[in-house]
């Protein structure tokens, strides 16, 4: 047996979106010494992972192996310290990566494996399964991000029992949601756990714990359906009152209803981030953010002549009213939301993103070809918004984060770390005037469109 040959193995070197795709689901918190990856290696198809990284503080290189242990899970299998240089890295990384790959159940095997969850094990009749769940679950077009979610799910804690079979019929939008917000604290470094019952998510990392909770504005009944405003008179009404009307409720019901500052166990000395997404109409976010920030700080933003010119002003709205329903505006002035210390939106943290990233990734049908145009805030850093268009294919250049904007409460008890959420863009208050910080190319508005399926 030990003259046997061993088949060669094919290593190569992949993009960082590959590698992460496969492996950010893995990262715990940002404690060790600040690394940057230079280098990324696989065996295909995705069996072994190898990346060569700098560690800053040191200015040494090392390097990872990986690969999934015996329940899918992607984790370390060995760690090389100090090599001379890139080019002996690569070698005792692509060595290390051969032997596991040739050894594969002995080596990628932990000791500890938990049984994972399969988020498309069948636990409702066809009948009664989510259109979208269908179409993610069956349609070409959307196996980029099937393939995607398929590695992430190894890792997510079912914490209420429910996740899959809402998943999968009647919280599907809800669910997906979530999934997006936890590949969000993910990619930013942070050690997420899943507390009983609630809230949604504990993030741990170096700047310190927080909580977030996550919450959807779902589709009304069909008879109190409101459509889409196709006029100038019919779009103010829509986005200056009709909107507000499909946050404030589920705002409210986690600020009142859930009764978290009185529930045991909460640690009410660190942030609570609430995280919101407008799923009540298909076509609704394009409005959907301005909605939120004067909702949530009690304002208006109305276009008014001065001197001949038009200029965007803050007018003052003590309240809302649609039809027969009136309620006060601004929930940042509502009794006891001092407890939340800022609302998260991201209009792009739908199932599309997560199909964007696996085609980056390299999980996408060659057969569907994807574009994603919408409008960006330049990458020159002069703040002006341009409109784009891409075709997305194997190494588009996307994070989870895009797109994601973070609105911090002026009265919070405990203030949420702009750091908390690296790569987003921030809404709040200095010397009583708002203000907002936004990364170059930060995501304004979107759309994605299948352009041709052969």
């Amino acid at each position: 047996m030990g003259n046997e040959e061993v088949e060669p193995v094919e290593i190569r070197a992949v993009s960082e979106q590959r590698f992460n795709a496969h492996v950010v689901w893995a990262r715990g918190p940002g404690g060790l010494p600040p690394i940057k990856e230079v280098e990324w290696l696989e065996i295909q198809p995705a069996r072994v992972f190898g990346t060569i990284f700098l560690d800053l503080t040191d200015k040494d290189l090392h390097s990872a192996v990986m690969a999934p242990d015996l329940a899918g899970r992607y984790r370390g299998v060995e760690i090389l310290q100090d090599h001379a240089d890139i080019r002996e890295a690569v070698e005792r990384t692509a060595a290390s990566m051969a032997r596991v790959h040739n050894d594969y159940d002995d080596e990628r095997a932990q000791g500890d494996e938990k049984p994972s969850v399969d988020f498309f094990a069948k636990l409702a009749k066809e009948s009664k399964l989510h259109e979208r769940f269908k179409y993610l679950r069956d349609s070409p077009s959307a196996i980029a991000a099937k393939r995607l979610i398929e590695v992430a799910m190894r890792w997510y804690e079912n914490q209420d029992g429910s996740y899959i079979e809402q998943f999968q019929t009647t919280g599907f939008d809800a669910r997906v949601w979530e999934l997006y917000l936890w590949a969000v604290l993910r990619e930013a470094g942070h050690r997420v756990e899943h507390p009983k019952p609630a809230p949604d998510f504990l993030a741990r990392g170096i700047v310190g714990d927080f909580y977030v909770e996550a919450t959807t504005s779902n589709p009304p009944p069909a008879s109190q359906v409101v459509p889409l405003p196709t006029t100038e008179e019919d779009i103010f009404e829509y986005v200056h009152n009709y909107l507000p009307t499909r946050f404030s409720g589920r705002l409210w019901e986690k600020l009142n209803d859930k009764g978290y500052w009185t529930r045991e166990g909460l640690d009410l000395a660190i942030p609570f981030v609430i995280a919101i997404q407008d799923f009540h109409h298909p076509l609704s976010m394009t409005w959907s953010q301005s909605a939120l920030y004067e909702y949530l700080y009690g304002v208006r933003i109305e276009d008014v002549e001065s001197e001949g010119k038009m200029q965007r002003v803050e007018v003052p709205v003590a309240q809302i009213k649609w039809g027969t329903k009136e309620f006060p505006s601004g929930f940042f002035k509502l009794p006891d939301s001092e407890h939340v210390s800022a609302v998260a939106f991201n209009a792009a943290g739908t199932l599309t993103k997560f199909n964007r990233m696996g085609i980056a990734a390299g999980m996408g049908d060659p057969s569907v070809a994807v574009k994603h145009e919408g409008r960006r805030f330049s990458k020159d850093n002069t703040g002006v918004e341009e409109a784009f268009s891409q075709m997305v294919t194997p190494g588009y250049e996307e994070d989870w984060i895009d797109g994601f904007t973070v609105f911090h409460n002026p009265n919070a008890l405990n203030p949420l770390p702009f750091e908390a959420f690296p790569g987003a863009a921030h809404v709040f208050e200095e010397d009583g005037l708002r203000k907002q910080v936004f990364p170059t190319g930060h995501l304004v508005s979107s759309t994605t469109e299948i352009v041709s399926h052969n």
